[in-house]
């Protein structure tokens, strides 16, 4: 949370003439609640089931799309395995900035930091085409280091 993913997926989206997928919106229009709201209300293994969920069914259509998914997918073995086949970025930023954006959204809940980086730093090396951290880099630049590492591997 709070690494601007949604914002670069939506422009990389763009720059690629693709349809983009957020779990966090498809998870509000599928339950009508944000995921803070599921996880005060029905626990948070049910958020990330439907996290899990709405990721999979995104990486199932036939039609080529940038996708914005929660973190927590990363610790399920049937997402790493899928994830093998897609093109994966992994957009991250310094744990301080981190916090600070995640605080900003209100449909966003309260994690502890070890919860979204310590534990799944590991699983997102392993799963990650490309890495880019948003700290010090504009939505542009950021944009601009994924197509230049897609460049490249369709080489």
């Amino acid at each position: 949370m709070g690494s601007g993913k949604t914002t670069v997926g939506e422009r990389l989206a763009g720059a690629l003439d693709r349809v983009f997928h957020d779990s966090d919106l498809s998870i509000e229009s599928r339950t009508g609640s944000s995921g803070r709201q599921i996880a005060e209300t029905d626990g948070v293994d049910e958020l990330h089931r439907l996290e899990r969920d709405v990721l999979l069914e995104s990486l199932s259509s036939d039609q080529p799309a940038v996708i914005a998914a929660a973190a927590s997918v990363i610790e399920d073995p049937e997402v790493r395995s899928v994830l093998a086949g897609a093109f994966c970025v992994w957009v991250t930023a310094d744990p301080g900035i981190l916090a600070e954006r995640s605080a900003r959204g209100s449909h966003r809940r309260a994690v502890q930091r070890s919860e979204h980086l310590e534990n799944r730093d590991r699983l997102f090396m392993a799963a990650a085409d490309v890495v880019v951290d948003t700290s010090d880099r504009s939505v542009e630049e950021s944009v601009a280091s994924v197509l230049e590492s897609l460049r490249d591997a369709d080489e």
